[in-house]
């Protein structure tokens, strides 16, 4: 039904009241009041729907007689008009008396709302009077937007502020009215605000939490007074901390000492609003731990997840804490912690070499090197298990058809701190041209579980090989049970063309009775002409017994690959006791006739023993061995009786020589064996050379680790090296001084010098920015030295003898530039002087790793000075001892044993101050040498000395206690000796 129509129809009795306040008195029979209303009609004009407006309307009594005015109601439509008496009843008007009636109207719908205001009283002519009411409603109300908040997740004690807009868009005020509802209604605020005509308004509604957690809220705001609350949808949520580390902990593990582990450490903007973040810093509390740069201060947007690069290189054994903080712009939370935690000491693997080349090969062949492979973490690290070693073809060929291949082990293989496995890889080419191919080692080391060695190699074709195999077949005879023997096979080269020969071993080793003493050779290549012997062993069981084995070899000849030597022994007690049982005439000369050597046999049985003969069996080269005395066979041997056979070693034949010597006797059945072995050597001459020192010269080479553990070391180094200047000036010692580092491969820019921490010899720094080879001269020589010894610390494996060969190497020892580098003028020319003495120091907190074995080094280092003058190159070290501490990483035992053979000395890297070795070295007495020691004993006679290329004859003698030439006056400094012999014959 429409509005209009509900105003026809619907009439309501407004309210009845009983008047009060007004004249109470007797009411005179005769007289009659009579009603009015001021004014006498109503006009509200217009008036916003749910609004209202009030008038009042004065009743008088005009007549003469009192009234009593009984009840006043509006007719009209129902809701919009309401009438009340502003004094409670009843109301009774005397004659000029009057009350007065309060009309509000409320609209309740648009348009026009008229009414009919009735007052009924007991006047008697005109009881019931109607004042005219007028009004009209106007739908005037504020629209809302929007009808969802979202205040998204903000941390705590934070406040945000989001704005719900209101448009009145009517002519007629409003008031609009926010309402916060629900249990968290205590964090929001809002304000009511009123609208004129036709105006728009923010109404900020701000969220400021306290307690953490989602809210239970809502908002109802009242579009204007009386309207029905428009709902909108309120969502917000409160944070502990609006930045967290993901994760909160970094746990970099267990890592070796000097080498690097990188952490990321992630800040998550978990809220909604945009975070700054000021700065990064660390505890403090551990030198281990480090970090880039960090690029602060920025701004985390929403949800953003940004990282920073943790680095943790232990410069100590053990474990490690710290804390990175990062800063940020929060009153509750005004720094987020990252807790960072690492272990010093791990597996860690060396490998030596990673990669290698065969070279030119024949096809056929069979060639090996051996890969070293080994945990060379600190003992503190654990095992380190290799599970895989798989061969792959690098040249285009299937990688069935590789040309490489290793001797299989079993895996996994569990190698304890300091253990090690030596991998023998093969080079077997089946076909002709260039090949390469990969080693592909699978670990559970920290850095990565590939490790990838590479091989190359080339192959060519050759003629089929003729060989001559001395003797066919051995045969051992006979051997005393519990005892062993050792007979040889010879192989010789008797074709035109380079022969191959591989997989010399057991094929049948008789039960376990056969070896062989220099093990299975995998592979030779022998010239034409050429050839080799090599040992076999039996061994009798304490139960004796006929064996019989199988020797094969695999020469380069398609129509006969295989070759193979039947071995036959016989294991009884004899009767005869050979003493000795074995002839070993050692190494001997084609021109120094051999001693003849006597083997003597007695007959311990109690019954007689007949020998029916005595004879020199096959051997590897037969007449080499010849007898020279031997009693007349057959004849009986009584019991206790024992006769001698005499037996003479020609040594005419170069190499090793093996041969049997047979006593056949009546209580065996195969000849009683006693092994006759000898050889030969053309080398005769010998030239042992010296070049003499200038005590008052000395050229010093600081090897120092750059590797990442020395955060504690390099600081104590920097502080000693005034006392060695001080001490080697004060000596007035003409010195040459310079520095590298253990570093071979380049690393990172972390390191100073312009090599990347690779100086691989060059001495530092590279870039040239300071000088690099310093002299007595040298201004501030101290100061110049403290700053060339600080290295830095990038580095990875330390490998200072390495550094040192390449150091006095060509093409550094002798070049300005080394021509495979791009850095300028990077040679080390000038250091090295002939005629001064070498001193190296090696000064690092771990052993070293060079690839090579320190014989190798110390013998190359002695040879820049010679072989046998052990006071002209002196080893020092600053390095792990046995005694070790928390910030070294295991023994020193390579540079202990450098030093103990260069009459050096070992000081422990965990002493705090390292000044006194360092004056030790700078106060090191460099005498002339007047004794030349001799490698090998000379024939007498035979010496013929040279100093400077000019025979001296006389001022010198030899001293054959210790085997050495005495310079009555020693030679001058620099001068170059040479001592020319022959060696003694052995006897």
């Amino acid at each position: 039904m429409g509005a209009m129509s509900r105003r026809r129809d619907l009439w309501v009795l407004a309210v009845l009241v009983v008047l009060t306040g007004c004249a109470d008195r007797d009411r005179p029979a005769i007289a009659d009041g009579r009603l009015t209303a001021t004014p006498g009609g109503l006009d509200f004009q217009r008036v916003a729907v749910f609004d209202g407006r009030e008038a009042q309307v004065v009743l008088r009594n005009v007549g003469r007689a009192r009234i009593n005015v009984d009840e006043a109601w509006v007719e009209g439509p129902a809701g919009a008009w309401q009438v009340s008496f502003t004094h409670e009843g009843p109301h009774t008007l005397v004659p000029g008396s009057e009350c007065t009636l309060r009309v509000r109207f409320a609209p309740s719908e648009s348009g026009p709302l008229p009414a009919t205001l009735v007052v009924r009283s007991d006047a008697k002519r005109e009881p019931l009077i109607r004042v005219p009411l007028q009004g009209a409603g106007v739908d005037a109300w504020a629209r809302v937007s929007p009808r969802q908040l979202d205040f998204g997740r903000i941390e705590a004690e934070s406040s945000k502020t989001l704005n719900v807009t209101v448009i009145n868009p009517t002519d007629m005020p409003v008031e609009v009215t926010p309402k916060l509802l629900g249990a968290d209604r205590d964090e929001f605020s809002a304000a009511t605000v009123s609208l004129g005509a036709g105006e728009q308004r923010e109404v900020p509604i701000t969220f400021s939490p306290g307690r953490v957690g989602r809210k239970q809220v809502a908002l109802a705001v009242s579009p204007c007074r009386g309207c029905s609350d428009v709902a909108v949808q309120v969502a917000a949520e409160s944070l502990d901390r609006a930045v967290v580390a993901e994760p909160p902990e970094l746990d970099f593990g267990a890592i070796p000492v000097d080498k690097d582990s990188f952490r990321l450490a992630r800040l998550h903007n978990i809220s909604t609003e945009p975070m700054t973040v000021t700065e990064l810093t660390l505890g403090g509390t551990e030198a281990s731990f480090s970090h880039g740069a960090p690029g602060l201060p920025l701004v985390l947007a929403p949800g953003e997840v940004r990282s920073w690069e943790m680095r943790y290189s232990p410069g100590h054994m053990g474990p490690a804490e710290d804390k990175a903080t990062f800063r940020v712009e929060s009153k509750r939370n005004p720094t987020t912690d990252v807790a960072l935690r690492g272990f010093g000491g791990a597996a860690e693997l060396c490998v030596s070499p990673l990669n290698h080349d065969f070279g030119r090969k024949p096809i056929g062949s069979k060639t090996a090197v051996v890969v070293n492979v080994k945990n060379c973490g600190a003992s503190n690290g654990g095992p380190l298990t290799l599970y895989g070693l798989e061969f792959h073809s690098l040249d285009g060929h299937p990688d069935t058809d590789v040309q490489f291949n290793v001797v299989p082990m079993q895996l996994p293989h569990r190698l304890l701190p300091g253990e090690e496995v030596n991998l023998k890889v093969f080079f077997e080419p089946t076909r002709a041209g260039a090949t390469s191919g990969r080693l592909l080692m699978t670990t559970d080391v920290y850095s990565g579980n590939s490790t990838e060695i590479d091989f190359t190699g080339s192959a060519q074709e050759h003629a089929p090989c003729t060989l001559d195999i001395s003797p066919v077949a051995l045969d051992f005879g006979t051997v005393a049970p519990g005892k062993g023997a050792v007979l040889g096979v010879k192989v010789a080269n008797h074709g035109g063309d380079l022969c191959a020969v591989k997989n010399m071993r057991l094929r049948d080793d008789g039960g376990g009775v056969f070896t062989m003493p220099g093990g299975a050779l995998d592979g030779l290549v022998m010239y034409p002409g050429d050839w080799f012997s090599f040992m076999v062993a039996f061994s009798a069981p304490a139960a004796g017994g006929d064996f019989a084995g199988l020797l094969q070899l695999e020469p380069a000849n398609p129509t006969h690959p295989l070759v193979l030597v039947p071995l036959t022994a016989h294991s009884q007690n004899a009767c005869l006791v050979p003493s000795p049982r074995f002839v070993d005439y050692g190494v001997a000369r084609p021109d120094c006739p051999m001693v003849p050597r006597e083997v003597n046999y007695l007959n311990a049985c109690r019954a007689p023993v007949t020998v029916s003969g005595v004879n020199i069996g096959p051997g590897t080269t037969d007449g080499e061995f010849v007898l020279n005395d031997t009693p007349g066979t057959p004849f009986t041997l009584e019991p206790g009786d024992g006769f001698t056979v005499e037996v003479g070693y020609l040594a005419q034949v170069n190499g090793l020589n093996l041969s049997p010597l047979f006593v056949a006797s009546s209580d065996l059945p195969a000849p009683l064996l006693v092994p006759l072995i000898g050889e030969s050597s053309k080398n005769v001459e010998k030239t042992d050379a010296f070049v003499q020192q200038d005590g008052s010269k000395v050229d010093v080479l600081f090897v120092v680790d750059n590797t990442a553990s020395m955060v504690e070391e390099q600081p104590r180094i920097v502080s000693a090296m005034p006392a060695f200047a001080d001490a080697a000036l004060a000596k007035g010692v003409d010195l040459h001084v310079a520095v590298t580092t253990t570093g071979i491969d380049a690393a990172t820019n972390a390191c100073p010098g312009g090599a990347r921490g690779g100086e691989a010899g060059r001495f530092f720094p590279v870039d040239n920015s300071r000088p690099r080879i310093l002299t007595n001269t040298t201004p501030d020589l101290a100061g110049v030295l403290r700053k060339n010894v600080d290295v830095g610390q990038c580095a990875a494996v330390e490998q200072g003898f390495e550094a040192v060969r390449r150091a006095l190497s060509d093409p550094l020892v002798n070049g300005a530039d080394d021509p495979r580098t791009p850095e300028r003028n990077d040679g080390n020319k000038g250091f090295l002087r002939d005629e001064a003495a070498l001193v190296v120091v090696f000064m690092g907190d771990e052993d070293d790793h060079s690839p090579d074995s320190v014989d190798t080094y110390v013998r190359f280092l002695q040879g820049r000075k010679g072989v046998n003058q052990p006071q002209r190159m002196t080893i020092y070290a600053i390095a792990p001892t046995a005694s070790g501490c928390p910030t070294s990483g295991g023994a020193g035992t390579r540079y202990a044993e450098a030093a103990a053979r260069t009459g050096g000395e070992v000081l422990s890297v965990c002493t705090p101050d390292y000044a006194p070795l360092l004056r030790a070295v700078a106060n090191k007495a460099f005498s002339a040498q007047d004794r030349f020691p001799l490698s090998e004993a000379p024939d007498a006679g035979s010496l013929v000395v040279r100093v400077n290329g000019s025979p001296v004859t006389t001022g010198w003698s030899y001293d054959g206690a210790t085997n050495s030439v005495v310079f009555s006056t020693a030679p001058s400094p620099g001068a170059k000796v040479e001592i020319r012999y022959r060696r003694a014959c052995g006897g």
